[in-house]
Parts: C-alpha cells; structure tokens; sequence
C-alpha cells in the first residue's frame, strides 16, 4: 500500500512539473510576441520620425504675384498653415506689382542661388518665365503653379511636370455671364475690365463671361486695368464717360471691380449701373453686403495655397501627386455672403 501510494504521489508531482513548465514556456512565446510586436512599432515609430525630419529639411519657396493684394495674402497663410502642419520652411517673396515679371524672375534666380527644394509660384506672365523654368529644371528644383496658368509654349520647352493647381477660371466666368443672362434683360449695356493681357487667367474669365451671357449683353466697351484698384478707376472713368447710359461693369478681378466703383459712385450712377467682380476677397464681399457690388465669383485661394506646400512635400518625398486641380469658384450674393466672409476672414488677419 505504502508503495502503491508512493508511486501515486510521484506521478502527481510529475504532472504538475510538465504543466508547470508548459506554462512557462506559454509565457516565454508571449513574452516573445510582445516584443516583437513592440520592436515592430518601434520600427515605424522610427521611419515616421526619419520621414518627419526629412521633411523638416525641406525650404519651399512661395512666389505670389503680389502681397499687396488680399487675395495673395489668404493664399499665403494657407501656405504657411499647411507647411507648419508639415514641419517645413516656408519662404514666401513677391514684387510689388502683379505685372512686375522681372522682379518675380529675379526672385526665382535668388530662391535657386538660396538652395530651395521646390518653388511654388504665381505667374505674373504666363508666358514670361522660361528662363526661371529652365534654371529650376536645371538645379533640380521642382516646380508648382499656382492660380494663373503657365502657357503651355512655356510649360513644353521643359521636360519636367509642372502642376497646376487654381480655378478654372472659364468656368467661373461662364457661372457668371449664364446668371447675367437668367436674371437680366437681353441687350443690358455692358462693359468690361480686364486684366493683364499677358495672363490666360484674365482671357478664361472674359470669354468664360461673354459665353454664358450670350446675346443677353450689349458689350459697349472693354478696356485692360491690369488687376489694379487705381487703373480700374480710371478705365472706369473713361468709359462712363464714352457711355453715360451704361447698366454693367464686369470686371475680371475685385481690385478693378473697387475702383470702377469709385468712379460709377463719382458719376452719381450707382442706382443705374451694376458691378460684378471676380475673386472673392472680403472688401468685395462686404461690398456686396452693403449692396456697393451686386456679386463676385469666389474663389479659393486658401485651398491653392495649402494644395501647392502639399504637393510639394509629396512629391520631394517620391510620392506620386496630381497633376491638376480645380479649387472650385462660386457665385457671391447676398444671400450667401456671410458664410464665405466667415470662411475667408482668419487668412486674411494672419
């Protein structure tokens, strides 16, 4: 019995050292998981930090027509937002005009000598930067446009891509000349301020315009202000007085847009003539508010501006990006005035 009972006990103790060690040999392999499971996120934990300061190498030139226009302004703080969130340097220079094509050349060539890796830039012709294009291609800096379309003569003496990323702006146009013709009586004397002719961006508004109005407008006058306050005063000026019963101004930009104002409020015409601007900027809008502007087409400069830095990083960081995008337009009224004040007003205070 004492036997039997020994043999018993011992048999137990056996059991109990196997389940024992399969135990801790169950515990071993979790261990084992975990750690490679750990180790595994401290890899990519690593590859997102490699990427994140590689990133923060990057220098971005921004080259805008101008900064002395509000449009440009939001589209630079978009610019700036958006490379903040990427951890990247913004270098953002502009002339003083929005027809200063030699002053933006000359930035160019300075941006290339200071090492940037990409450059972003609003055109202030669209035919006058090959040279600045060639030298990009050259030092092998990628290349951005933003809102007003290169030509394509430019854009094929290079072999590198070159996204565009902006309104289309024959679409805007057309969205205001169709609203002209739905809300207007046919052969409403019209006049026309366009900007600089150099520049495909104010030809796609005009034709955009004079297509969707149709035979509803009278065209009476079209004159160039060059995207310019002052000069669209005076175009204005000369064209009441060629044409005291005028009923329209659409002018192809809100700067021209303001100064023919002035000059229809000097003229005493402000019941008699409409005005309908382009771009959106909050002058504009507030203008419409008050019933100074009957409209405006809105466009997104903010969206430009963030899409350009974007696309930049991506592409500098071998991902593939697109290589066209519309940012979108729409019509400005009364009725929906606030909303897009709301939306514009924290990039223009930055």
């Amino acid at each position: 019995m004492k036997k039997r009972a020994l043999t018993v006990v011992l048999g137990i103790v056996m059991a109990m050292t196997v389940l024992t060690g399969c135990a801790k040999k169950g515990e071993a392999n979790d261990v084992k998981t975990e750690t490679k499971a750990e180790t595994k996120t401290e890899t990519e934990t690593k590859a997102e930090s490699k990427a994140e300061a590689k990133a923060n190498n990057y220098t971005i030139g921004f080259v805008p027509m101008t900064l002395n226009n509000e449009y440009f302004i939001a589209m630079c703080n978009g610019a700036k937002e958006k490379a903040k969130e990427l951890g990247v340097k913004l270098e953002v220079q502009a002339a003083d005009s929005h027809a200063s094509a030699a002053d933006q050349l000359a930035i160019v060539e300075n941006m290339i000598t200071s090492g940037v890796n990409a450059i972003c830039i609003v055109p202030s012709s669209s035919e006058g930067l090959e040279t600045a294009l060639k030298k990009c291609e050259s030092a092998g800096i990628l290349v951005f446009n933003i809102d007003t379309k290169l030509d394509d003569s430019v854009t094929s003496k290079v072999s590198m891509k070159i996204p565009f990323y902006g309104t289309d702006n024959k679409t805007g146009g057309i969205k205001a000349g169709e609203y002209v013709k739905q809300n207007f009586d046919k052969g409403i004397k019209t006049a026309i301020l366009t900007g600089i002719e150099t520049q495909q961006n104010s030809w796609d508004r005009h034709d955009g315009f004079v297509e969707g109005a149709g035979d509803t407008i009278k065209i009476v006058a079209e004159q160039s202000a060059n995207w310019e306050v002052d000069q669209g005063y005076n175009a204005a000026q000369n064209i009441i007085t060629a044409n005291p019963d005028l009923q329209l101004f659409y002018c192809c930009n809100d700067s021209m847009a303001i100064g023919a104002r002035r000059a229809v409020e000097e003229a005493g015409l402000q019941d008699q003539i409409k005005i309908i601007g382009f771009d959106g900027a909050s002058e504009a809008l507030n203008m419409v508010k008050s019933g100074k502007f009957f409209g405006t087409v809105a466009q997104d400069p903010v969206q430009m501006g963030k899409l350009g830095v974007e696309n930049a990083v991506k592409a500098l960081n071998g991902e593939t990006v697109e290589q066209n995008i519309d940012t979108g337009s729409k019509l400005i009224f009364t009725d929906n005035v606030d909303a897009q004040l709301k939306y514009i007003t924290p990039y223009i205070g930055k």
